[in-house]
């Protein structure tokens, strides 16, 4: 990857970060903090290849986002389409490691070619996921699809990756231009969903429908009173179907806005 190309992270997801804080400031409080030096090559010695240039400094502006920011809240934080929210390197690392010890053969059958993209799940890195499984991963094997972004519902049953991307940057530019115009991104189209704290955070609804307007139809958010709390015990479920055990986390050192 050239240094244009790795520089062109930088703005597109800053406008999304920019964005977020502005109309949607629970799901911007939801994002945690970088990624170490330390954690970062801890993943990379996991995977056994080097993460892609982009993936790494997305880690290295905030490792995912809390898995569930306040209680009874599951929305905040989940801001890509689907649902998805980014993952920390702890979670990235364990939903490889899924890929190699099950969903590999899962995915690609009984003749695996590792030509085609469900030949090589061994090469994806899962950045992201919902509460209601399936992962969103980039492509990390060399050649024309590296660091493409695909989505694959599997814990809906589904085995079809989507092409959401080619890149990271795409993607986030894609979801920013999406909110400033109201028109959809794919078949997502900007939401808002109000939470029981009278927050608004970013959704993505899945349909055809009359263009939605601009950004001044956001509603107005309400200021954070206090920073966000992560419960200490999470009870999300099974993150990949029914092949990956409850994931409990507690707020992290450092978690503070």
């Amino acid at each position: 990857m050239t240094d244009p190309d790795l520089a062109a992270l930088d703005p597109s997801w800053d406008r999304l970060v920019f964005w977020l804080r502005v109309h949607a400031p629970v799901d911007y409080a939801a994002l945690r903090s970088p990624a170490t030096a330390e954690e970062i090559a801890g993943l990379e010695t996991h995977l056994g290849f080097p993460l892609h240039p982009q993936l790494r400094a997305l880690l290295e502006r905030h490792n995912g986002a809390m898995r569930q920011p306040e209680r009874d809240n599951f929305h905040a934080g989940a801001f890509l389409p689907l649902g998805h929210r980014l993952s920390d390197t702890e979670h990235i690392a364990r939903r490889h490691q899924w890929l190699i010890d099950v969903g590999a053969e899962l995915i690609a059958g009984d003749a695996p070619n590792e030509e085609t993209l469900y030949g090589h799940a061994h090469q994806w890195v899962p950045f992201a996921y919902p509460t209601d499984g399936g992962i969103a991963f980039i492509d990390h094997r060399p050649g024309p699809t590296y660091g493409h972004v695909y989505e694959m519902g599997i814990g809906s049953g589904s085995l079809v990756a989507t092409k959401w991307a080619s890149s990271l940057s795409e993607l986030f530019g894609s979801l920013v231009t999406s909110l400033h115009t109201g028109e959809p991104f794919l078949q997502f189209w900007p939401t808002p969903h109000e939470l029981p704290s009278d927050h608004f955070c970013l959704t993505w609804e899945i349909g055809h429908r009359r263009k939605n307007g601009d950004i001044k139809s956001w509603p107005t958010p309400r200021p954070l009173d206090s920073p966000l709390r992560p419960a200490t015990a999470i009870e999300l479920g099974p993150l990949l179907g029914a092949l990956t055990p409850v994931d409990p986390q507690g707020p992290r050192a450092g978690e503070s806005r």
